[in-house]
């Protein structure tokens, strides 16, 4: 009796496939299309290689198309997938068009089928994804800022606990209100009603002390690090007005090569100064600064703009010609404005100087 052959290959060659990733810790959820169909949908471990093999026994000699939205799980599982051939991209969640129906009915089989039908349709645009060297200097930077916090969180703290008690800085010791080492010299030499109170006034000096001295290591390792990897960028950014060591530290750190943004306006976009506008028909409607941003940098280069005002006078011309209507939105051109000119600096590799405004 004749015998079939089951286990016989088929080759797609060349033909592409369409891989929707919705990654999780645990699992992965994920959807193949191929010639404007779904062909696979299955959950795996969360392992590139698992996934690799996968598309290899079942679409063997293909050409692989895949995404995953941005998120916890970072660049690693993008670089795994690339080294074995299959075309990657990271996509910002944002970005993934979505129906009301999809908004209200969201699974990982809902969002792994989206990214792929929309990756094959080519609606998809990935990330800038940074060298692996540069993400890690990112995180140093990003360190410190939660150690800003900290420093903020613990300060606060003792604050309280001052007004609580009506603990009152002698004039002999500082007429300051910021919490000096002097003063925390004087509170550690503090007896109050009770051991109790003593000893929770003790823990909040030394949680501050500690705070303070763990922002400081970290702000130096920054400093170290940035003079080693992009020396000749920082010190041209510091040659900007209102650009200290942090904010021009911040600049490198977040963005890497300032010449990866063709477009000014797509730089200026990332960094969230640039204002969005909500028209319809006849109605033109131009808002505020656009909420999508970069969180880390655009504090930073407002506050910036306010040092550069004070202290540099050509700065401050550009900033009164704008600030008749709302000095608050002046702030926010003078902002853009110093942001391009530290592009540009970079990218030129010429110092600044006052007619570059």
């Amino acid at each position: 009796m004749p015998t079939t052959n089951l286990s016989e290959t088929i080759y797609f060659n060349d033909q592409e496939f369409f891989i929707g990733l919705d990654v999780h810790k645990k699992s992965w959820s994920v959807t193949v299309r191929s010639l404007n169909h779904q062909v696979a949908h299955f959950t795996q471990p969360p392992s590139a290689k698992a996934l690799y093999r996968t598309l290899q026994s079942r679409f063997t000699g293909g050409k692989f198309y895949s995404a995953y939205e941005a998120g916890f799980c970072g660049t690693g599982y993008h670089e795994q997938l690339c080294k074995m051939g299959i075309t990657n991209i990271i996509v910002h969640a944002a970005d993934i068009p979505q129906t009301d129906k999809q908004k209200k009915n969201k699974t990982d089989l809902h969002d792994s089928r989206s990214i792929a039908e929309h990756l094959e349709k080519g609606n998809l645009h990935g990330i800038h994804v940074l060298s692996r060297e540069q993400q890690e200097l990112r995180s140093l930077f990003r360190l410190r800022e939660s150690a800003v916090k900290e420093v903020t969180r613990s300060n606060n703290q003792l604050k309280s606990f001052m007004l609580y008690y009506n603990i009152e800085i002698p004039e002999t010791v500082s007429t300051k209100p910021y919490l000096s080492k002097k003063i925390l010299e004087w509170m550690g030499n503090l007896e109050l009603n009770s051991r109790a109170g003593t000893l929770t006034k003790e823990n909040l000096v030394q949680q501050l002390q500690h705070q303070r001295t763990r922002l400081s290591n970290i702000t130096r390792l920054l400093r170290k690090e940035m003079q080693a990897q992009h020396v000749e960028a920082y010190k041209l950014l510091l040659s900007v007005p209102g650009y200290g060591t942090i904010t021009s530290a911040a600049l490198l750190a977040e963005i890497g090569c300032f010449a990866r943004f063709d477009d000014p306006d797509d730089y200026i976009s990332y960094l969230g100064i640039m204002p969005w506008n909500d028209s319809s028909g006849e109605t033109l409607k131009t808002k505020g600064i656009q909420p999508r941003c970069n969180k880390h940098l655009r504090p930073l280069l407002i506050e910036a703009a306010w040092t550069a005002i004070r202290t540099a006078p050509e700065i401050f011309a550009y900033y009164s010609k704008h600030a008749a209507k709302d000095n608050k939105h002046a702030n926010v051109k003078v902002a853009r404005k110093l942001a391009l000119i530290a592009r540009g600096v970079v990218l030129k590799g010429k110092r600044y100087q006052a007619d570059y405004l």
